[in-house]
């Protein structure tokens, strides 16, 4: 089995394992309304975002590993400033996320998360596709799906109960196929 080679390095940004430290900045984004409006779970209270913590760590001694859950570092700052993670579906699917606070918004770096993850994902562990499932109003991460190279391939109406009502969600992919013709029009430009 392939595994995630880490650090994850970006242009602005250090994709990298979650250590017990980053409790503080964990309870911080993903505390807040705003951040987790479009997801299944929060706003999390420290005993929420404990839980959480302890549950990647114990994921990182996992072995096969299927899930890559890790922080997001700024490195001007050494600020951890969201989370995201590639977590494996089935063979050779890998689904896609990110949660960035929200003063982090609007700067580019959610594309750049997902364009990098996208790239670990093909390189590192071989996947075949790459998945990611958003709330249909979320119109920026559908946007930055987009910038990657995702497409929509399907809408599952009332796809998940959370928060105390029922989901619909567009699924976007992208298939190596079409990531290696990418690869090739980037290394020719």
């Amino acid at each position: 089995m392939r595994t995630l080679t880490l650090p994850i390095q970006t242009e602005r940004l250090c994709l990298r394992e979650f250590q017990e430290q980053d409790l503080a900045s964990i309870i911080a984004f993903s505390g807040d309304a705003r951040v987790t409006r479009y997801m299944f779970f929060g706003p999390r209270d420290e005993e929420a975002s404990r839980d959480y913590l302890d549950g990647v760590l114990d994921s990182q001694s996992e072995r096969p590993r299927t899930r890559f859950e890790l922080a997001i570092e700024h490195t001007a700052t050494g600020r951890v400033i969201g989370a995201c993670d590639l977590s494996m579906i089935e063979k050779g699917v890998m689904d896609l996320g990110y949660m960035l606070e929200h003063a982090s918004w609007g700067m580019g770096f959610a594309t750049e998360i997902a364009l990098a993850l996208t790239d670990a994902a093909f390189f590192d562990l071989n996947a075949e596709r790459v998945i990611s499932t958003v709330e249909v109003n979320n119109r920026a991460s559908l946007n930055v799906l987009e910038k990657t190279g995702m497409r929509w391939e399907a809408t599952f109406r009332k796809s998940r109960r959370a928060k105390n009502r029922w989901w619909d969600c567009h699924l976007y992919v992208l298939a190596r196929t079409v990531w290696e013709l990418e690869q090739e029009t980037r290394a020719t430009h």
